[in-house]
């Protein structure tokens, strides 16, 4: 389910607690971007947003921790073909263009196994049905501040909205980094 090939940083993410260190120092940087998202929201609202900065990082958490296509730390999920990623055989770098490898990904192990399926599936339910009450949460929490100040709503939407896509996003590949035991190193 993890790709050892693919190092953060040159930093091997064969050991599990080298890992939940990568999510722990991850979802700290969200929590920072976020409140600055919004500190930036309340204050000047959307006119002075940096869009391209914020559609930058949304384009890129699929890249940093994988399962989307080649290239993360998490293997990406073979078997699914969708018109987003029709072309398995490249792999993404963090900070660089995409480059073709023969034979796939480039430790040629882009399909998972039977158990990897089973994990993969079961670590996507318990995300998404975390995500489904989240988005409940968020939706109470939109009423409340409604019934407050109506002129709030225009300016903390946009981040209830970021936040429910940083879930969608994240979560299931944070949920297999944190979870699958240590690996083999590859030598």
């Amino acid at each position: 389910m993890i790709s050892t090939s693919n190092k953060i940083f040159g930093i091997s993410v064969a050991r599990r607690r080298t890992r939940r260190w990568v999510v722990a120092v991850y979802w700290i940087w969200w929590v920072i971007f976020c409140g600055l998202f919004l500190r930036s929201q309340m204050r000047d609202g959307l006119d002075r947003l940096n869009a391209i900065l914020v559609v930058l990082a949304v384009v890129n958490l699929g890249a940093f921790l994988g399962g989307v296509r080649s290239g993360g730390t998490v293997k990406p999920y073979g078997g699914i073909h969708s018109g987003l990623f029709p072309n398995r055989s490249e792999v993404q770098e963090l900070f660089g263009r995409a480059r073709p490898v023969a034979g796939g990904d480039a430790a040629g192990n882009s399909d998972l196994d039977e158990r990897e399926i089973r994990v993969r599936d079961r670590v996507h339910f318990v995300a998404y049905t975390v995500s489904r009450w989240f988005a409940l949460l968020l939706f109470a929490a939109y009423a409340l501040l409604s019934t407050l100040n109506v002129s709030w709503l225009a300016r903390i939407g946009p981040l209830f909205f970021f936040l429910l896509a940083l879930m969608l996003w994240s979560l299931p590949q944070t949920l297999i980094l944190w979870t699958e035991p240590d690996m083999e190193e590859v030598r």
